[in-house]
C-alpha cells in the first residue's frame, strides 16, 4: 500500500512540475509574442501578415528582411502590415503564418524538415539570388511544393534581382522578358564627350573570386593576350590580378575606372538564365562600356549598341573591336546613348516591398498555384549537368 502511494504521489508531482512548466513556457511566450507586437509599427492599419523564414537566414534575400516590419519601414513600401520571424514556435500551429519562406541555398533538406502540414490558403515562397550553378534544385519534392517564386529571374512570380530599369522621369520599366527599348536614341552631348575623352586606359577588371566554373578567367586570359597585340592590356584589381584598390577605398576606386577606362569586364563568375548581378551596374554608373560574360539574354537588360558580348564576340574579334572603339571616338560615344533616356539602380529597395505586396492582393492570395515543374524551371538547361 505504502508502494502504491508514493508511485502516485511520484506521479502527482510530475504532473504538478510539467503543468507548471507548461504555464511558464506559455505565459514567457505569450509575453514574448505581446512585446513583439507592442514593437510594430506600421502605417495602413491593416491586419497583420505573418511570414514564418523556415530556412537559414545568412543570405539573400533573407538576410534583408530582419525581424518584424522594420523592413517594409525602411523602404517606404506600399504596405508594411508584414511581419517576419523565424520562429518556429511564434504560433503553436504553423498554418497560421501567411507565408512560409524558404532559401534557395537550403534546398537540399530531407522531406521530414519540412513542414508536416499546411493549408490551401497558405503560400510557401521560394527565394533566391544565387544561380543554380552554385545551389540546384534537385529533390523530387520540390515539384508541386512552391506556391510562389522570388528570385532574379524574370518569370518568378515577384523578382528580387540585381539592377532596376528607370525612364528619367523615374517610372520603373525593367529588365524585363520583352522590353521596348528606344529604337532612336539621342546622340550624346558635348558635356558627356568632354568627360569621355579623359580616359587613356582599355579595360578594368575588378575581381576577388579566380577559379570559375565556367571559366571567366580563362577567357580574360585569352582576350589579354589578343589586346596585347594592339598595344592594350586588360588590368586586373582584386586577389586575382596585379593591382589593387581596396574595399574600403571603393569610391575612389569607382572614380579612377570613371575616368581612365573605356571598358568593364562585367563577368559573372556563373551562368543561368536572367542572372544578371551588380557587376553589370558596375561599368554603367561609372562611364565605362560594359562588356558581359554570361548566360543572359542581355536585350532583356542593356539596349542594342550599349554593350559588348564576350561569349558572342569570342576573344579575337573583342579585342579587334575594342581597338576599333577607342580609336573612333564617334563609335565609343554611341555607347552611351541610352544615358538620354534611362537610369540604372540597384533593386534593393525596390525587393523588399514585393512579397508585403504580394500577401495584401487578395486576388493572388485566393490563387491556388504550384510550381508543379520546379526543378525543371529553376536548374533551366544545366538542370541535367547540375543535378546528375
Amino acid at each position: 500500500m505504502l508502494n502504491v502511494t508514493f508511485r502516485l504521489v511520484i506521479i502527482l508531482l510530475i504532473i504538478s512540475i510539467a503543468s507548471s512548466l507548461y504555464y511558464i513556457y506559455q505565459t514567457r511566450l505569450y509575453d514574448i509574442r505581446a512585446n513583439r507586437k507592442n514593437s510594430i509599427s506600421y502605417l495602413n492599419h491593416t491586419e497583420l501578415k505573418y511570414i514564418l523564414q523556415w530556412t537559414r537566414r545568412f543570405s539573400a534575400p533573407f538576410d534583408y528582411l530582419e525581424e518584424g516590419n522594420s523592413v517594409f519601414i525602411k523602404h517606404n513600401c506600399k504596405y508594411t502590415n508584414c511581419f517576419v520571424t523565424d520562429d518556429r514556435n511564434y504560433f503553436l500551429d504553423l498554418k497560421d503564418f501567411q507565408a512560409i519562406a524558404f532559401n534557395g541555398r537550403d534546398l537540399d533538406m530531407w522531406s521530414f524538415q519540412l513542414p508536416q502540414e499546411r493549408t490551401p490558403e497558405q503560400k510557401y515562397v521560394f527565394g533566391a539570388m544565387e544561380s543554380p550553378d552554385f545551389f540546384p534544385a534537385c529533390n523530387e519534392y520540390l515539384d508541386g511544393f512552391f506556391n510562389w517564386t522570388w528570385s532574379y529571374k524574370l518569370d518568378s512570380d515577384f523578382q528580387w534581382g540585381y539592377i532596376t530599369i528607370y525612364d528619367l522621369e523615374d517610372n520603373l520599366i525593367g529588365p524585363a522578358i520583352d522590353m521596348k527599348w528606344i529604337e532612336n536614341m539621342k546622340p550624346v552631348d558635348n558635356a558627356l564627350k568632354t568627360k569621355l575623352d579623359s580616359k587613356s586606359k582599355a579595360v578594368a577588371w575588378f575581381v576577388s573570386h579566380c577559379h570559375t566554373k565556367r571559366g571567366r578567367e580563362d577567357f580574360v586570359e585569352d582576350l589579354g593576350k589578343e589586346l596585347d597585340k594592339f598595344g592594350w592590356s586588360i588590368d586586373v584589381y582584386g586577389k586575382c590580378g596585379t593591382l589593387s584598390c581596396p574595399f574600403k577605398r571603393g569610391k575612389s576606386c569607382y572614380k579612377m575606372l570613371e575616368n581612365d577606362y573605356y571598358f568593364y569586364l562585367s563577368f559573372e563568375n556563373s551562368f543561368a538564365e536572367d542572372y544578371v548581378t551588380e557587376k553589370l551596374l558596375t561599368a554603367l554608373n561609372n562611364y565605362a562600356v560594359p562588356v558581359v560574360y554570361g548566360d543572359a539574354d542581355y536585350s532583356r537588360f542593356l539596349p542594342e549598341g550599349s554593350y559588348l558580348n564576350a561569349i558572342e564576340l569570342g576573344p579575337r574579334r573583342l579585342a579587334e573591336l575594342m581597338d576599333e572603339i577607342i580609336l573612333n571616338k564617334t563609335l565609343y560615344y554611341n555607347f552611351f546613348k541610352w544615358r538620354n533616356h534611362y537610369k540604372y539602380k540597384s533593386a534593393d529597395h525596390v525587393n523588399a516591398c514585393r512579397l508585403c505586396e504580394q500577401l495584401n492582393n487578395d486576388k493572388k492570395m485566393k490563387n491556388r498555384t504550384v510550381w508543379s515543374v520546379f526543378r525543371e524551371w529553376w536548374n533551366g538547361k544545366r538542370y541535367i549537368e547540375n543535378c546528375f
